[in-house]
């Protein structure tokens, strides 16, 4: 199974950080992803745009992590601590 479909079943064919169904796709963490699926999120265009992009950031939408920061995948908790502390310094 690819690294898309992998995703896919394993998050719903949701994005794992604010649950949309919309415009997703893979997301690989950096600076070490493999590509693998344990390496990845699925991501929507919203939250990738904002990772991807400081100036973008939109703290409302960032609500998610309430819920996401939770996630037992370590890509999610990744990202999700990424965001959290990007944040905290708007705050």
């Amino acid at each position: 199974m690819n690294t898309e479909k992998a995703l896919h079943a394993r998050s719903g064919s949701k994005c794992e950080l604010c649950g949309a169904a919309e415009s997703l796709s893979v997301y690989e963490v950096p600076p070490n992803s493999d590509g693998s699926s344990d390496q990845c999120a699925l991501a929507c265009e919203t939250c990738r745009e904002q990772i991807e992009n400081s100036l973008k950031v939109d703290a409302h939408h960032w609500r998610c992590l309430n819920e996401s920061m939770w996630s037992q995948i370590p890509a999610v908790q990744v990202i999700a601590w990424r965001m959290l502390k990007s944040l905290s310094a708007e705050g």
